[in-house]
């Protein structure tokens, strides 16, 4: 775990708003089938201003309240131009990284952030734009900002 800061970040793709009660439920979870949709649909190819990145990107803002309340969640990639873009700019992040096979990986290392947030003071999370960064196969980063 870091702590960064990050400059400028645009990520543009397709989104859902949901909360963590519904992810919990296989029933009721919307960000599996999100991705799903995104590959399915090539929204990848339908892009515009592709940033020569090849990293795959899983942003929440609009948050309600806290990890309790609705957020959206944004399944795309990095952009050149700010248009229909979710816009990241000089933002404070705490940075957890963990390997495994996805998707399982994913949800392990958020109940890590849970938990660390949970008994640690050191860090408060802000609740605005956190995302999670997937660099490697079977690597995944997730940028938490911070207060």
């Amino acid at each position: 775990m870091k702590v960064t800061r990050i400059k400028k970040l645009m990520i543009s793709g397709i989104s859902v708003v949901t909360n963590n009660e519904f992810e919990m439920s296989e029933e009721n979870g919307k960000i599996a089938a999100l991705w799903e949709e995104y590959f399915a649909n090539d929204v990848y190819k339908k892009t515009f201003d592709k940033a020569n990145s090849d990293f795959m990107y899983g942003v929440y803002n609009d948050y309600e309240s806290d990890a309790r309340g609705n957020y959206k969640i944004t399944v795309g990639v990095e952009v050149t131009k700010p248009k229909n873009a979710i816009v990241i700019e000089d933002k404070k992040y705490l940075v957890f990284t963990k390997q495994g096979e996805l998707p399982m990986v994913v949800v392990e290392l958020w109940e890590e952030i849970w938990d660390y947030f949970e008994k640690n003071s050191e860090y408060e999370r802000a609740f605005e734009i956190d995302f999670e960064k997937y660099a490697k196969e079977n690597e995944i980063e997730i940028f938490v900002s911070i207060k």
